[in-house]
């Protein structure tokens, strides 16, 4: 059995995501709130891999991950738990944005050195099927393509990004995940109207 470090509730932009790196290996487990988000998620990042996002390495599964708590006498216990549901995928290193003019909004910013990198990944993602309207340093990274460093999107949850053909993704279900409003028709079903009035 694999074993796994936690990397870390993301916090940065509203992300809700949980990301468990394997040990000694270049990918990861990518965790989401619920589900539907992860469904989501993973099929569009399948879609866009190996050219505009990371590899995609499983199907939407949960793993067994290690979860900390202090035991009798002040003792840390470790007990394996199921993680969220998500999927094993490439590890992309951060991109930083080294210019103090743009904030890391690099994608409106033609003076920002890699605006053009970044709209030649845009480009590429519409010519894919997504409008990817979060293109931010907090939602972008760097991986590996033969040679060359690539620079790829992160971040594949629904409020990211807008499918050109809505047919061909998995509804999206906001049920679970926090501050987040959901109105997809089994959350219409099981909270009733008042709830979207």
């Amino acid at each position: 059995m694999p074993k796994y470090s936690y990397v870390g509730k993301y916090t940065d932009s509203g992300s809700q995501n949980s990301f468990y790196k394997v040990k000694g290996k270049d990918y990861g487990f990518k965790g989401f709130p619920n589900k539907s988000l992860a469904t989501f998620a993973h099929a569009v990042q399948s879609h866009l891999a190996p050219l505009s996002a990371p590899k995609v390495y499983s199907p939407v599964c949960r793993i067994r991950v290690p979860n900390y708590f202090v035991g009798p006498g002040y003792t840390t216990v470790t007990q394996m738990v199921l993680s969220d549901w998500g999927y094993l995928t490439e590890i992309a290193k951060p991109y930083v944005c080294k210019s103090e003019e743009c904030d890391g909004d690099c994608a409106c910013c033609d003076w920002c050195p890699n605006y053009y990198s970044i709209q030649d990944l845009l480009n590429e993602m519409h010519d894919a099927g997504i409008d990817y309207i979060d293109a931010h340093e907090n939602n972008l990274g760097y991986v590996k393509r033969g040679k060359y460093k690539t620079i790829v999107a992160i971040d594949f949850g629904r409020e990211s990004l807008t499918p050109i053909e809505e047919k061909d993704w998995p509804e999206v279900c906001w049920d679970g995940a926090n501050d987040m409003e959901c109105c997809c028709d089994a959350c219409y079903a099981k909270y009733g109207e008042s709830e979207y009035a």
